[in-house]
């Protein structure tokens, strides 16, 4: 199978609209910035660690974006997509390894979009809402982070029997 297979493909979509779904469920609003924290994390360390950077990538661009676009954000789908993008990406360089290497893969990926979203919220409102951002994004990074680890042992091993 080619490494970018209409199976591949298939599951990476199946990802996006299941993260993009729960993200609507598992939200917690933040009045500091308008925003929430959600579930979007989640999906993409799963992408990311389970299928590598370029899964990682799609489907944190893919579900930032379209997230920020239904909760009707559109002044931060260009962000979202750039950021969580980046995120994925940093998070699937970790494929191959597991331990302290993945978790520092996972704390870098989050550095990551921490600091992107302190500078788009600058950028977009003013330097005040970009640092209010730094706990919701950091707990959100850190839930989607356990989440993920929790969850991706169980489905490898379905992924495996198949």
């Amino acid at each position: 199978m080619s490494k970018w297979s209409s199976k591949r493909i298939a599951i990476l979509a199946a990802i996006i609209a299941l993260n993009v779904a729960l993200s609507y469920v598992v939200h917690i609003p933040i009045p500091a910035t308008s925003g929430f924290v959600n579930l979007v994390e989640a999906g993409i360390f799963i992408a990311a660690l389970s299928m590598g950077p370029g899964a990682g990538l799609l489907v944190g661009a893919f579900s930032g974006a379209l997230l920020d676009l239904f909760a009707g954000y559109p002044q931060w789908l260009l962000f979202s997509f750039v950021i969580h993008g980046l995120e994925g990406y940093i998070a699937g360089l970790a494929i191959k390894r597991s331990g302290l290497v993945q978790a520092i893969a996972l704390i870098l990926a989050s550095i990551v979009m921490i600091i992107g979203y302190v500078l788009a919220g600058s950028f977009l409102y003013n330097w005040a809402a970009g640092w209010a951002s730094i706990f919701g994004n950091f707990g959100q990074c850190l839930f989607g982070a356990i989440v993920a680890l929790a969850i991706l042992p169980v489905l490898k091993k379905q992924l495996a029997s198949r």
